[in-house]
């Protein structure tokens, strides 16, 4: 590829005004991440800034191989103007714009429209090129990742010698180059130097360092990958689809190889005819991959769907399920290509075009109201316990309240008016999520309290369910308040089994068993599914296991309930006597 003029007059030139651009770079990024958000009280200024000034000097520095110094500036400005305007306008979702980024959808969007405009305004500024040549724009794509693969290498090494050279002159004292280190803007400016140095160097060197071995390395893999594929679809069907779509990382991982195929038929078909792979079997192999990239992308939409269905709509599974639609854009027309035959690589590259368009469109909707996630999701979620098909006590507030941005608290606004029958329920969890901080707050919160309700629920069960003696006296909820889930259980089991005499396996009896102890005791006697009975104190503090002091447990039958209920039992005294000694006690056993 033949160099741009080169306006510095020189090779020396060009590679000082590079090296200048890019520690300029340096010091903006810098600037506008450690400095500028204390200088100015506007965050989304500050987004502004950052991204378009970002997005402006990885432009230029990608450009300034191919196009002069004034057009790489045009082509930078057009690229990073708009795709920072979209990414701040979208930030107007979120009160605050680190809960805007946090999910990295936005970042992505603006990333795709940045890395897919750039190459094809490179080319449209290019004299005598039309922006729509995929020639020009395989190479152009192709070689920005290669220069810029090859500018970190540098830039990389360049790190390492100087931190040897810092090292070899603490041997002798000399601490120069750690004392240029420790100025706040020095390492991002000798960073962006070095970046744009070896950038100039690359573009000098476009003929010998290009993207012909990787694409020669990657058709390699097209076999390899088609077998991958065929033994997955085939493995499918036996293994069943219930087990493959647990999650959205299924769905991650079928888009990522319907990916990978698109890379690598595209390698295979390079820019035109003659350069494509001239072996039959990598052909072949291309076109195969082409029909499995829509069975791919479909099972990856397949996927998305069982977890809306699931769970509703969320940013996660709407980005999913976009790029489950791009990955059915791609292998729908890759298939047809293939079907038609003739000049089927041809075909794959036009559609490659579409494509990329299709998704700089997508990205820059998803930045504007047209595309809102957190909006869809919100009425998604509105939608789904309005209907029914969602109770309150299941709904994920925290992510409605918390992590939708404003379109989320506008969301909770509108449960609220939608409340039926479970409004309490709704109301105490909101309650809950007004005073937590953190998720784990409002969850644990919410574990306590479905515990709660299921321990208060569980012992309305056995109050109902138990038989009390005397007759007229009441077991008091309180008096089982302070036992666990599994012993409420168990009481529960025995209370569902019955007696010889038809009562329940389970019996509270009222007697004054301690003299010294004000009003009467409660003993719970409960019948285990092999018969035997067991005798427990019951305390709203806690619960003692009664032992017997005489004869054994085998001894209780199931009737012995039925006694109790009779009024067949009567209170005697201990059978265990002692002896005082005046400091010591001796029990006398029978």
């Amino acid at each position: 590829m033949t160099m741009a003029a080169d306006p510095a007059g020189g090779i020396v030139g060009r590679r000082a005004l590079m090296t200048g651009v890019g520690a300029l770079a340096g010091m903006a990024g810098w600037f506008l991440v450690d400095e500028l958000p204390d200088l100015v009280d506007s965050d989304r200024l500050v987004l502004f800034l950052t991204a378009g000034f970002g997005a402006f000097f990885f432009a230029l520095l990608a450009a300034s191989g191919a196009l002069a110094l004034r057009a790489a500036v045009a082509v930078a400005a057009l690229v990073s103007v708009p795709a920072a305007g979209l990414l701040t306008w979208a930030s107007l979702r979120h009160a605050e714009i680190d809960d805007f980024l946090e999910p990295g959808h936005p970042l992505v969007a603006f990333g795709l429209i940045v890395f897919l405009t750039l190459p094809f305004l490179i080319v449209g500024f290019r004299p005598g090129e039309r922006w729509r040549s995929y020639p020009a724009l395989f190479r152009q794509s192709w070689d920005i990742a290669v220069r810029y693969a090859a500018a970190w290498i540098f830039t990389g090494a360049f790190w390492a010698v100087l931190f040897l050279s810092d090292a070899l002159l603490g041997l002798v004292g000399l601490e120069i180059i750690e004392d240029i280190l420790d100025i706040d803007f020095m390492p991002p400016v000798l960073t962006g130097a070095a970046l744009g140095l070896a950038l100039a160097v690359v573009a000098e060197l476009s003929d010998y360092i290009s993207p012909f071995l990787i694409l020669r390395l990657l058709r390699l893999l097209v076999p390899v990958v088609l077998v991958v594929t065929v033994v997955f679809l085939g493995a499918l069907p036996l293994r069943g689809l219930s087990d493959l779509f647990g999650g959205l990382s299924a769905a991650a991982v079928l888009l990522a190889m319907a990916v990978g195929i698109a890379t690598l038929i595209t390698a295979v078909i390079d820019r035109e005819d003659a350069e494509a792979a001239d072996a039959g079997l990598l052909r072949l192999s291309s076109q195969a991959l082409a029909v499995a990239i829509p069975l791919l992308s479909g099972l990856a939409l397949y996927a998305v769907w069982l977890r809306v269905s699931d769970y509703g709509w969320s940013p996660d599974r709407i980005a999913a399920a976009c790029a489950g639609a791009v990955g059915m854009g791609y292998g729908v027309l890759y298939t047809a290509a293939v079907i038609l035959r003739r000049d089927w690589m041809e075909r794959i590259r036009r559609a490659n075009i579409a494509m990329a368009l299709a998704v700089i469109g997508l990205a820059a909707l998803w930045l504007t109201p047209v595309l809102n996630a957190e909006s869809l999701s919100a009425r998604n979620q509105v939608a789904r316990y309005a209907s029914g098909k969602v109770g309150a006590e299941a709904l994920d507030l925290w992510f409605i309240g918390r992590e939708l941005g404003l379109a989320g608290e506008a969301a909770l606004d509108r449960l609220r008016a939608a409340a039926g029958d479970d409004a309490d329920v709704l109301d105490a969890r909101l309650a809950r999520l007004e005073t937590a901080s953190y998720r784990w707050d409002f969850d644990a919160a919410d574990r306590e309290t479905t515990a709660t309700d299921a321990t208060n629920a569980r012992i309305v069960e056995i109050v109902s369910a138990v038989a009390v003696a005397p007759e007229g006296r009441r077991l008091d909820p309180a008096l089982l308040a302070g036992a666990a889930m599994p012993q409420l259980s168990t009481w529960l089991s025995a209370c569902g089994r019955r007696t010889p005499g038809g009562n329940p396996g389970c019996v509270v009896l009222f007697a004054d068993l301690l003299p010294e102890v004000p009003g009467d005791e409660a003993i719970l006697f409960t019948m285990n599914a092999a018969g035997n009975i067991s005798l427990t104190a019951l305390n709203a503090e806690g619960f003692q296991a009664l032992r017997f002091l005489r004869g054994a447990p085998v001894d209780l039958a199931p009737a012995t309930l039925d006694r109790v209920l009779d009024g067949s039992v009567t209170v005697g005294e201990p059978a265990l006597r002692s002896l005082d000694l005046g400091g010591a006690e001796v029990l006398i056993l029978p």
